[in-house]
């Protein structure tokens, strides 16, 4: 079985668009929609997004499914999208409606669990590609194993963190749509070929930027180690690692924008 389905999918016109489903949205809405921000963290975490709202001044704007919040700060050129939830599928459409509406570039970014027992509690891990175990990002772009980071944000994400002294580490991580079905054999196997995280989401953001024209990255925190033998859980360590996560990827943003 190849993916997608259909040959030919991919050179196909879709037959709803994002700009079709923006221009429902706007005719639907008394009040005028605000432009959103020309970048965007992606945030799957209801805490994490808490904690972004309650530290900096800002506004919810637009009419998308979960809550955009546009930093002040920024001069309003970065914002966050939260409380939608987790997974590929919800992330891509979101992505695709933002996209259409002016935004640029995103960073997505959140907990990922461990194939690597040398990554410590707390330094952050840098994805600049991941293979491409979810189905979302197939109906994207041609299938192969990975899906890759934009070089330009990546380097950006980098260099900031050098700069800071912060402790990171940077390669690939595996997207998969199915959290228990994560099995010992190809834990095993990707930990053998250098693969640091597992996590829900970058494959998908991607392809979705490298179909539609913009940057993405993609950046984690540990929240549990998966060995071949053994499960290691340590969600409940995470909050202050997220929050430092939530203000290194505005910065992030920031600097990419300021230095484009």
């Amino acid at each position: 079985m190849t993916f997608p389905n259909l040959p030919g999918k991919l050179d196909a016109e879709p037959l709803i668009t994002p700009q079709e489903h923006s221009e429902y949205r706007q005719s639907k809405t008394d009040s005028t929609m605000e432009q959103p921000p020309e970048a965007v963290i992606l945030c799957y975490s209801r805490g994490l997004m808490d904690y972004f709202v309650e530290t900096y001044d800002g506004e919810e704007v637009g009419h998308y499914y979960g809550s955009l919040y546009v930093f002040d700060d920024t001069q309003r050129s970065v914002g966050v999208l939260g409380r939608f939830g987790i997974g590929a599928p919800t992330t891509a459409m979101l992505m695709e409606e933002l996209i259409v509406d002016g935004v640029e570039a995103f960073l997505s970014i959140g907990i990922a669990g461990s194939l690597d027992d040398s990554i410590e509690m707390g330094e952050f891990v840098v994805c600049d590609e991941a293979i491409r175990d979810e189905g979302t990002s197939h109906h994207y772009v041609e299938s192969e194993r990975y899906a890759r980071a934009s070089e330009s944000l990546t380097a950006q994400t980098r260099e900031l963190l050098r700069e800071r002294d912060e402790p990171f580490h940077v390669g690939p991580s595996w997207t998969t749509d199915a959290i228990y079905r994560e099995t010992k054999l190809e834990i095993e196997r990707y930990a053998e070929d250098g693969v640091l995280t597992v996590e829900m989401e970058a494959s998908a953001v991607f392809a979705v930027a490298d179909h539609r024209g913009v940057e993405a990255g993609s950046m984690f925190v540990i929240s549990d180690y998966l060995g071949p033998s053994e499960w290691e859980p340590k969600f409940h360590m995470t909050e202050a690692d997220m929050h430092r996560l939530g203000d290194t990827a505005r910065d992030v943003l920031t600097t990419y924008l300021s230095r484009g």
